[in-house]
């Protein structure tokens, strides 16, 4: 692996030359003088060799100090050529990057100023030259409406988010959205900004289309909801219609049947008007279904008062199906044969939700239930339908015959795996 080579220091250098060039001078004075007066005692013979002492040190010095200027002179060559190296190969990443890159200089407010420097993916996708942006600020690459864009940007730096979205405008007037990745940093003692700014145009035209196809989705969802409380309401008419045709139990069967499409008919409704078209809030559910089984069964709300006690919850379809027909049998049954031969009283509806688990109470204070054995002669669909959509729900039911009637049905909310 290549060392790094140390940066060269001029003054550092030369103090160092001039400190060897002293001491080898002050050595050699000194040791050879005193070599010449203890070996030589001709005086003659001493000039001639102090002559030739001078010469010879003045070869050497010139000798040693060629080497040192020579040495330091190719580190130096060394140093400028790797320089020269690494600036290229920064320039080649700089410039070659998928993204537009700059460095602004920071105001006195921690602002970006004017850019210091662009690669030429920026001006390319600007459509500005090099030295046309270098005279600009981010500031200028927004329009005038934009400029507010420009502020929360600035103050998401300010506040340390190093990635934000905005939209730069190019010289021809093209807007494109872009996301910016920025970092502070120290360049040449002064604090710019590093900001790698990536074209988004691609990524947000599949956003808008993914969007785009939700919305087709979500209103193709809403009509079959819609048309499916039409058909459903449709099938209760045609109930109603038939049951002006019959008498006795025949128009019992078809105002049980009608009142059993209802309750799944105003669930597509409620579908159809909720936010998320999978849940609806099952309080104005119930508020507006059973009123309606009041009048379906002509029954004045002033003999039979309803009490509706019910928390403000969000049900999934799954689960608000079977619940609404649950309702519909139990509260049918008291309509029809809790108060027999005028008798006042008050049917309860309550629904409540305690973490994960869901308690539902009906109950009346009319004539109550018949005898056990009454009962298994009875056994009546709607009984048994209630018991099926208990078990659909994973519930449990208890039942209370004394003073009335009260049904307790407990249970969760079913959970199916999203639809695709």
């Amino acid at each position: 692996m290549k060392k790094t080579r140390k940066q060269i220091n001029p003054r550092y250098s030369a103090f160092k030359i001039a400190l060897i060039y002293f001491l080898i001078s002050l050595i050699w004075i000194v040791t050879s003088d005193q070599l010449l007066m203890g070996f030589v005692n001709d005086s003659q013979l001493l000039t001639t060799i102090a002559i030739f002492k001078g010469s010879l040190f003045i070869i050497v010095s010139a000798i040693l100090i060629y080497y040192l200027i020579y040495r330091n002179l190719v580190s130096i060559k060394r140093s400028g050529e790797d320089l020269k190296r690494s600036e290229k190969k920064f320039r080649e990443i700089f410039n070659s990057a998928n993204d537009m890159i700059s460095l602004n200089l920071l105001t006195r407010e921690g602002l970006p100023g004017k850019f210091l420097e662009v690669n030429d993916v920026a001006s390319k996708r600007l459509g500005y030259t090099k030295e046309e942006l270098l005279n600009m600020s981010p500031t200028d690459l927004v329009t005038p409406s934009d400029r507010q864009e420009m502020v929360i940007a600035d103050q998401l730096l300010k506040e340390g988010h190093n990635r934000f979205e905005m939209v730069q405008v190019t010289k021809n007037g093209e807007k494109i959205p872009v996301e910016v990745n920025s970092r502070i940093i120290d360049y040449e003692g002064d604090l710019v900004l590093l900001a790698v700014s990536r074209d988004i145009t691609e990524r947000k035209k599949s956003e808008e289309k993914l969007k785009n196809s939700l919305d087709e989705k979500s209103l193709l969802l809403r009509e079959i909801h819609h048309r499916v409380k039409n058909n459903l309401q449709i099938i209760s008419s045609l109930f109603n219609l038939q049951s002006n045709y019959v008498e006795g139990s025949s128009k019992d069967i078809l105002m049980v049947s009608q009142s059993r499409v209802k309750s799944m008919s105003m669930i597509y409704e409620r579908l159809y008007q909720s936010h998320d078209l999978t849940h609806i809030n099952f309080k104005d559910y119930i508020n507006n279904f059973v009123p309606n089984l009041f009048y379906l069964y002509g029954v004045y709300m002033g003999d039979i008062e309803p009490i509706i006690d019910v928390e403000d919850i969000e049900i999934g379809i799954d689960t608000a199906i079977p619940l609404g027909l649950i309702i519909n049998e139990l509260v049918t049954n008291s309509l029809k044969h809790a108060f027999p031969e005028g008798r006042k009283g008050k049917i309860e509806v309550s629904l409540k939700k305690e973490e994960e688990v869901f308690t539902l109470n009906i109950s009346d204070d009319g004539v109550g239930m018949p005898e056990e054995s009454e009962l298994e002669k009875k056994n009546t669909l709607g009984l048994q339908l209630v018991n099926s959509l208990v078990n659909q729900l994973d519930g449990v039911m208890e039942m209370n015959g004394e003073k009335g009637v009260k049904f307790n049905v407990i249970f969760k909310e079913l959970k199916y795996k999203e639809r695709i």
